[in-house]
């Protein structure tokens, strides 16, 4: 086949005619009982795609209008409520599956507003090029998220959201999601870093342990400073803040706006007895995997 040929079968992204069918295959086993095999198959496209930059695409279009304002808070109830919204494109799938693939690729913040010349509530979010903004909540039209109200942990709404409107205009942190925290500019932010910077240091601290605890999967949170320091310094992905909430996985969530009771995770020594045996379950599994697909090769070798 001549790179021309080979041109024309690239869609305006770079993928393949084949990576599509791929990219839909792995769409549908993962939303199905056959995830693990998604999951599979979502980390070699992963390898292939090592060199291609992740576009986050959350919305279904360009954005063609914001909200204008004035704003009215009158929503005092949504006030403070943490929207995590499940993959629906490749590219979020990856964003997921990177941070650990609990099923969510993106969070923005309720803050208890409406655009009164619409009448239509609005949100606080920030995106790839984009900066921390209001956007109306129907932005991304029926795409499935659960709200997780913040107020129900005991967390001062008020300040909380406060400090989400003091970070308006400020640019998307690309490092500190390259790096999952390690590298952050103070005067950027990322969606979920928007959330987990504004929430007090108590429940920060919490976070932290759990997942020093082993009590959060891997990558979806990382803590980059030490116990006892002063600030807590971590990345808090949308996985991160799903499971530590309490709510479902992913996968289960099949419409907009479901409402997630917080149950934040337990630190006792019961549930990180809990955590140790599962992750070595996991290992155990992985294990007779290995033993039989090398028994399976050695058969193929005689």
């Amino acid at each position: 086949m001549s790179r021309k040929t080979r041109q024309t079968t690239n869609d305006k992204n770079g993928v393949t005619k084949g990576e599509h069918k791929l990219i839909g295959l792995i769409t549908y086993l993962i939303r199905s009982d056959l995830e693990w095999i998604g999951r599979t198959l979502l980390k070699i496209l992963r390898l292939k795609w090592h060199d291609r930059p992740i576009q986050t695409g959350h919305g279904t279009k360009e954005v063609t209008h914001l909200p204008t304002g004035p704003f009215m808070t009158s929503r005092k109830k949504q006030l403070g409520d943490l929207l995590l919204w499940v993959p629906r494109r490749i590219d979020s799938y990856l964003i997921d599956d990177l941070t650990g693939g609990y099923g969510y690729s993106h969070a923005t913040i309720d803050i208890g507003e409406i655009d009164i010349p619409t009448s239509k509530p609005v949100m606080v979010e920030t995106t790839v090029g984009q900066t921390v903004t209001r956007k109306f909540q129907d932005e991304y039209e029926q795409r499935a998220f659960v709200r997780v109200p913040i107020s129900k942990t005991g967390v001062n709404v008020e300040q909380f959201v406060a400090c989400v409107k003091s970070k308006m205009g400020e640019q998307y942190d690309i490092w500190d999601v390259i790096t999952l925290g390690e590298i952050v500019d103070p005067a950027k932010e990322v969606c979920s870093g928007l959330a987990a910077d504004c929430l007090p240091e108590k429940e920060r601290q919490r976070i932290a342990w759990a997942k020093r605890l082993g009590l959060l999967r891997r990558a979806s949170v990382s803590v980059h400073s030490k116990p006892g320091a002063l600030k807590t310094k971590e990345f808090v992905s949308p996985n991160g803040f799903a499971e530590y909430y309490g709510a479902p996985k992913g996968r289960k969530i099949t419409g907009p706006d479901i409402t997630v009771q917080p149950q934040p995770v337990e630190i006792s020594m019961e549930s990180v007895a809990a955590a140790a045996a599962s992750h070595q379950g996991w290992k155990l599994a992985a294990g007779v995997f290995a033993i039989v697909l090398l028994v399976f090769m050695l058969k193929r070798t005689r």
